[in-house]
């Protein structure tokens, strides 16, 4: 316990740097958590030491460079998601582009001129993101076009007449449009047939098309051109996601960061025919975001392993290695994840990464703890995570499986658990514990199991499925209730959510069915619950609701709250406190 708590303290005071974003002039901006929480810092054009550039409690969301040098930003207030944007001169102080504490401002993308920014807002209607548009200097912004639901403004027009606009009414349907800053009438850009994803557009500087990320008629996103309207000429499409995407300012390169079993692995590609320009060789991890310096010379981006937080690193097309620009090297002690498969209730080899403590197995084998991503359309990666790495060091093996319903194995594997067959990703969890009970070196009556947001909803949905199994049960910030979800959840998520989980009208009886706390009378394990409570995805209400109940039924349950958080806990106090009461959780039950 004394060696996991020191580590986790070294851990959580390890810092990460992310999310770089070049501006024009040269200066290379990032978000730092030095001062406990992300904030916008700056490494100048000329070189020299990294400068802290925004002093919040609040972390901050993204930051996008400007063509003239400063930036934009936007943070949110105590985690409530209702982002305000930003300007940030080359020097001096931020000021306020947007003071609506009650608007949610999604960030868009600046104009080919710098001069102003595409961004959506919610202000006519809580349920609905319209696009607008703002002069940076002036302020002035209008609406350009009424929207039913989310979406995005990915981009501009090159002309700087039109921006478009990427609607997502379901989770693999992305459609694109063009709207004019005129009023004229929106063009398809992407026409087709069922539903096909067409992410992270970028114009040819004519307007004669752009390459995307897309998988139409195909399991996985790869790259293509598409002239409006037409279907997409494939330039590079191997058998696993192209995840990001970014045009060199000349065009002649494609920078592309490819999902290998999440790993991520950045390329460079001829623009014309998707040939390999370039593979530089780098530490195995995960990519979030990368961005071309100016003159074309060199991409940023950052990265960040099991054993290493994100770090800012550099590559350039002509060099055989990258560079750290402001990174931590691998730390001490830590450990690495092994890529293993097991085999789950219908035969398929599911994938996950394993560890398991350094030394020799106790006499009856480690203790583990399951620990389940949320999403559901996302994938568990090998990143950092100072939680797993103390949990290690107490001497609890971790296994990080990807489930049916993941993303990143193909779009039939993600779609495997798919509303009726929504529980079939929570027997894949049994067969998990059934795998591990297998082998030698784990005390299969000792595992417990660990998730967050929708891994929350798995935590539930495991423990009174399957109660037998678990010792021990970890919730942060899961649902509980279908029903009471969609009752409380953020106006502008039912649709999309509903179109993923089920319609809380036309599916009631399915979403009874799948909630947890409609079964919480077979919960046997102990379990520890955590919520922020301005959260507005999950709303509190979700966690208290099934502590309530359990605490009626005398389960064991412990519950924290934090007042300044919300869909997650990003200050550096607030983790420090919720990893700190998991790690004694764990001990109490998995090894006491």
């Amino acid at each position: 316990m004394t060696d996991a708590a020191a580590l986790l303290e070294r851990l959580l005071s390890t810092h990460a740097a992310t999310l770089p974003a070049f501006a024009g002039n040269g200066s290379l901006f990032f978000l730092h958590d030095a001062e406990g929480s992300a904030q916008v810092w700056e490494v100048p054009a000329g070189g020299g030491a990294p400068l802290a550039r925004t002093s919040h409690r609040d972390a901050v969301a993204f930051v996008a460079g400007l063509p003239e040098g400063g930036a934009i930003f936007g943070r949110d207030a105590a985690g409530d998601e209702r982002v305000q944007l930003y300007y940030l001169p080359a020097e001096g102080e931020a000021r306020p582009l947007t003071t609506a504490p009650q608007v949610i401002h999604g960030w868009g993308a600046i104009s080919p001129d710098g001069k102003r920014i595409a961004y959506t807002a919610n202000a006519r209607d809580p349920a609905h993101t319209d696009a607008w548009v703002m002069e940076i200097a002036s302020g002035e912004a209008r609406c350009v076009a009424e929207v039913e639901g989310p979406h995005e403004l990915p981009a501009w027009h090159p002309n700087g007449k039109a921006v478009v606009l990427a609607t997502a009414p379901r989770t693999f349907e992305n459609n694109l449009y063009l709207v004019p800053l005129d009023g004229g009438a929106r063009t398809e850009l992407t026409p087709h047939d069922g539903d096909a994803r067409h992410m992270n557009p970028r114009w040819r500087k004519d307007g004669s098309g752009f390459w995307l990320l897309t998988d139409r008629g195909r399991d996985y996103l790869g790259l293509a051109l598409l002239k409006p309207g037409g279907a997409p000429e494939w330039l590079y499409a191997p058998e696993a996601d192209v995840e990001k995407l970014e045009v060199s300012p000349d065009q002649r390169l494609l920078a592309v960061v490819v999902n290998e079993g999440g790993y991520s692995r950045l390329r460079f590609l001829d623009a014309a025919t998707g040939a390999l320009r370039g593979e530089p060789v780098h530490p195995r991890g995960v990519i979030t975001k990368i961005t071309w310096a100016a003159d074309g010379r060199s991409l940023a981006f950052d990265l960040a392993g099991f054993p290493f937080p994100s770090g800012v690193h550099l590559a350039r097309p002509d060099a055989a290695e990258t560079q750290p620009v402001h990174a931590t090297p691998a730390q001490p002690g830590l450990h690495s994840w092994e890529t293993v498969a097991f085999p789950s209730h219908d035969g398929r080899q599911l994938p996950a990464f394993l560890a398991l403590p350094e030394g020799k197995a106790p006499e009856g084998g480690w203790p583990v703890l399951v620990w389940v991503h949320g999403g559901p359309a996302m994938q568990a990666l090998p990143n950092w995570r100072a939680d797993l790495q103390a949990f290690l060091a107490m001497g609890l093996g971790v296994l990080v499986p990807n489930v049916r319903g993941s993303t990143g194995y193909g779009r039939a594997y993600a779609e495997l658990d798919d509303r009726e067959k929504r529980l079939d990703s929570v027997a894949d969890l049994a067969s998990a514990h059934a795998w591990l009970s297998a082998r030698p070196d784990v005390n299969g009556s000792r595992i417990g199991i660990m998730g967050q947001s929708y891994g929350g909803w798995m935590v539930l949905a495991a423990v009174t499925e399957y109660p037998e199994l678990w010792a021990a049960g970890v919730d942060f910030y899961g649902i509980a209730r279908w029903k009471t979800f969609f009752e409380r959840t953020g106006p502008w998520r039912v649709g999309h959510r509903a179109a993923e989980y089920g319609d809380p009208v036309q599916d009631a009886e399915l979403l009874e069915r799948l909630s947890p706390l409609n079964y919480a009378d077979r919960i046997r394990c102990p379990m520890l619950i955590a919520q922020g409570l301005t959260d507005p995805r999950v709303p509190p209400y979700e966690s208290e609701q099934m502590t309530e109940l359990l605490r009626q039924r005398g389960v064991p349950v412990e519950y924290l709250t934090f007042p300044d958080e919300g869909h997650g806990f990003t200050k550096r106090d607030n983790r420090r406190r919720v990893y700190a009461a998991v790690i004694a959780f764990l001990h109490r039950h998995l090894q006491g």
